[in-house]
């Protein structure tokens, strides 16, 4: 090989590594970036306590890392999260009690309950005022009581009446919404209120010594549910799927970390740090689908066709507003409704 070979070959090498330097110098920014889709659901949550592993899924990163777009809709009641949801109002996903999926079902079966993701034998109370004599539940005859129509709370004060000897009759039930009944309350509209919480601690703060908590001895167990419609967890499977994912590791680290998922749902529901304290344990966080929801709706479509609040004398099937394939996908162990 003569010299300028020896020239030529030393050159090539030298521009080929002279390249390879440049082609790591070069800023990220000119490799092809590729954008992830995230796959959106808008959920209807009612601004509570109950529906903390929402808000902890979020703020926990859990739906971005299921690949979800979880858009959140707060609504006063899981009543009218699920209204807004049958009346097509762009609600993929609800959170509701028993009761209005009860009322529904009489008038409607394309939807249907995907999981149970927290329950509470402490949430709904009876606030009275003292000030009117109220000490115990018989004291409500003929006194005015206040909770929203079509509600657990509606169902609660049934319950609590018929559990004291007392007739429903002998109390006049006034529907007011729920952010509206401690000041209804305070200002002597009504003589007690039947309410979840944060509303239920809100309206003994605001009456202090003249506010009595009537006790409940546990005679309800109040479940809070994702519903859908059965043409959207058809045709969207895979999504609900993930979205129980994300919402049971929700559940799971607000198990394991009491304090931090307290301050998430503070911040979140923009709540006093002491409200969140004060009635946290009232609530248990976790994923299922048990027999009792179905007696759960049972027992209040008996009520309410004994109190002629419809006018079907039937109980519908409820085993036909349950889907089990999103949980059973996601938590088999969690499902022990047989179907």
């Amino acid at each position: 090989m003569n010299s300028r070979t020896k020239l030529i070959g030393i050159a090539a090498i030298g521009g080929g590594a002279m390249m390879v330097l440049v082609w790591f110098l070069l800023p990220a920014t000119t490799e092809p970036t590729r954008t992830v889709q995230l796959e959106r659901i808008t959920v209807g949550a009612e601004a509570s306590m109950l529906t903390a592993a929402i808000w902890v899924a979020e703020s926990r990163g859990y739906f971005d890392k299921e690949g979800l777009d979880v858009r959140i809709k707060t609504f006063d009641s899981g009543r009218l999260s699920l209204l807004a949801m049958l009346k097509g109002e762009g609600i993929d996903i609800c959170t509701v009690a028993p009761t209005p999926i009860m009322f529904n079902s009489f008038e409607r079966d394309d939807f249907a309950i995907i999981a149970t993701f927290v329950y509470s034998y402490d949430d709904i109370k009876v606030i009275a005022r003292k000030d009117k004599g109220i000490v115990t539940a018989r004291d409500l005859k003929g006194k005015k009581v206040g909770t929203p129509a079509r509600t657990t709370g509606q169902f609660f004060l049934n319950a609590f009446l018929t559990d004291r000897g007392v007739h429903a009759k002998e109390v006049q039930a006034i529907d007011i919404n729920p952010s509206d009944l401690p000041v209804a309350l305070e200002k002597n509209d009504v003589d007690a209120i039947v309410i979840w919480e944060p509303h239920g601690y809100y309206a003994q703060e605001l009456l202090g010594d003249k506010a009595t908590r009537l006790p409940d001895l546990d005679i309800y167990k109040e479940t809070f549910n994702f519903v859908v419609m059965k043409d959207y967890a058809a045709t969207h499977p895979e999504l609900l799927a993930k979205f129980l994912r994300a919402t049971d590791a929700a559940t799971t680290f607000i198990v394991e970390n009491k304090e931090e998922a307290r301050e998430l749902v503070a911040e979140n529901l923009d709540l006093d740090r002491k409200v969140t304290a004060a009635i946290w344990d009232d609530f248990v966080f976790e994923m299922s689908l048990d027999q009792t929801l179905i007696r759960t709706l049972e027992e209040e479509a008996l009520w309410a066709i004994r109190s002629q609040l419809v006018d079907r004398p039937k109980i519908p099937n409820y085993l036909h507003y349950i889907h089990l394939r999103s949980l059973k996908a996601v938590k088999p162990q969690a499902v022990t409704i047989p179907k």
